[in-house]
């Protein structure tokens, strides 16, 4: 009998891992979505993967270890999303810009399920020191990001009093502002108009750069 290819038999058994992993992290997002961090269990997560428990408790040995995986899963996918989109924009600070609102009212991204999951993280970041690295560490690379961008346009303009901390944190308020709507009022919740909302605040404060751009 030939014998298995030691090489390809690894491979096979690290895709099955990935994928179920994924599997049972996408379970658990929707299952955090629907019902809180709380009130997740082992066996609702595997029951929504399509997996049996026993493979859960493989995969991941505790409650809190597949709930840290998950929020660093929705934190890395955030954050290689929108580094695909800035390096697409270029150099110009304009389009990039312009590229991270389009980002963040991606439907891939501005999601009722993954929002809702952040927030939640987000509600117990300051009990759980794990979860406010994570956090933190995402928001303080969007921010250093838009930041950047928001000095280099300063520097263009001339005789101008405008703060590129300020406007990164009210850039930022409004993102977050209107996830929030999302979550709370999905029905009415229009992502155009969302988007447009940001971009209008870029505009106002960058209107000779800007002009023409809707």
């Amino acid at each position: 009998m030939k014998k298995a290819n030691p090489i390809l038999t690894k491979n096979l058994r690290n895709n099955s891992k990935k994928t179920s992993n994924l599997k049972l992290i996408n379970s658990t997002i929707r299952s955090i979505s629907e019902r809180g961090i709380n009130e997740t269990t082992m066996s609702n997560v595997s029951q929504g993967a399509g997996l049996s428990q026993g493979i859960v408790n493989f995969h991941f040995k505790t409650k809190e270890l597949l709930l840290i995986e998950t929020l660093k899963f929705i934190s890395n996918e955030y954050l290689a999303s929108f580094q695909k989109r800035l390096q697409k924009a270029g150099d110009d600070p304009q389009k990039q810009i312009i590229s991270i609102i389009d980002h963040d009212f991606d439907k891939k991204i501005c999601n009722r399920d993954k929002i809702a999951v952040w927030y939640t993280f987000l509600g117990e970041a300051k009990f759980k020191p794990v979860y406010m690295q994570i956090c933190k560490e995402r928001d303080e690379y969007y921010s250093g990001t838009i930041f950047s961008i928001f000095s280099i346009l300063i520097n263009k303009e001339k005789n101008t009093n405008l703060s590129a901390k300020k406007l990164t944190s009210c850039l930022l308020a409004l993102t977050m502002g209107l996830w929030l709507d999302q979550l709370v009022d999905s029905e009415n919740f229009i992502r155009q108009e969302a988007r447009e909302i940001c971009v209008d605040f870029v505009i106002k404060n960058f209107p000779k750069q800007f002009k023409g751009l809707s």
